[in-house]
Formats: C-alpha cells, structure tokens, sequence
C-alpha cells in the first residue's frame, strides 16, 4: 500500500533517514552525546538512547525536534525537571484534545499502540511516584511502559517523580 487514511506511508529507506535526522539533532545539541536511534522495522519500535549534562539540554533536544517538525509553537517540551535530586517528568501536552480531533480511522491507529521509558541514573533510586513503574535490580533505572490509548484516556500516566539518593 502506498497511502493508509490518505497519509503517504514512508518506505523504509524513508524511516531511516527521518531516525537519523532526529539522532543528528540531538547529537548537535548542547550538552547531549552518545545519541543512538534504534529502529525495529518489523515490529515498527522506534527509540533513542543519549547522554545528557543537564536537564535543561535535554528539554532543548525536545524544543529543537518540535520546532524541526514544526509542531504547534504553543505546546510545551520542558517535559523534565532536575531539583534536590529528584528528576520530574511531565506531561504537558493536550493529547486527549488532540486526540478527539482526529478522523475516526486515524485514532484506529492507537488502539495498539504501546510506550516504554526507560530512565538510567547513576546514582540509586530512592523512590519514584508513577506505580506502574518499575525498577530495575540496580536500582539505577526506572522502566514505565503501557498503551497509548490509556495515556490519552487518562487511564494512565507517563509522568513520575523519581527521587534519587
């Protein structure tokens, strides 16, 4: 197929260059390293790995990838926080009103929709706020994962405090 719901579906070739175009702009931004986009094709997972000195570098990463895919200029991407230790992220986005303004086809597509976040420190968690995380053996990473569909239902929740020691 060449087009789903009227959208153009990209080849493959087509992905990969819009996954290294997203690593490139990470990698070019202040304070991020070690960018590494990841790309399942088969089972369409996409994600990125990186480094960052700051909290503030990450949130310019977001800032500079909407303004590349010239997201509306009003929504916010200061998704996270770093205060007395602990490491916030937010959801500040409207999904559910953006959600409802979708053709009924086009919300088809996240009826199985899945995410995961994975978050890694280097010093131990002492405590996170979301209870469908989970934390790993090391207690050097938090893992957050569920359905799409949830978060824009308000069913679940993508933000979480996690409290380091």
């Amino acid at each position: 197929m060449q087009k789903i719901n009227g959208y153009t579906i990209p080849s493959k070739e087509e992905i990969k260059k819009e996954a290294s175009k997203i690593e490139a702009l990470a990698q070019n931004t202040t304070g991020i390293s070690n960018v590494k986009a990841n790309i399942d094709l088969t089972n369409y997972i996409f994600a990125i790995n990186l480094d960052f000195q700051k909290v503030s570098n990450l949130n310019a990463a977001f800032s500079k990838l909407k303004n590349n895919k010239k997201i509306d200029t009003n929504f916010n991407t200061d998704y996270f926080t770093y205060i007395d230790k602990k490491f916030i992220r937010t959801q500040k986005i409207p999904i559910k009103t953006l959600y409802e303004k979708l053709e009924k086809a086009d919300k088809e597509v996240f009826q199985t929709a899945k995410y995961t976040a994975v978050y890694k420190f280097d010093s131990t968690i002492k405590s996170f706020s979301n209870k469908n995380a989970t934390q790993s053996k090391s207690k050097k990473a938090i893992k957050l994962n569920g359905s799409i569909l949830n978060v824009i239902n308000g069913n679940e929740k993508i933000e979480n405090t996690i409290t380091l020691n």
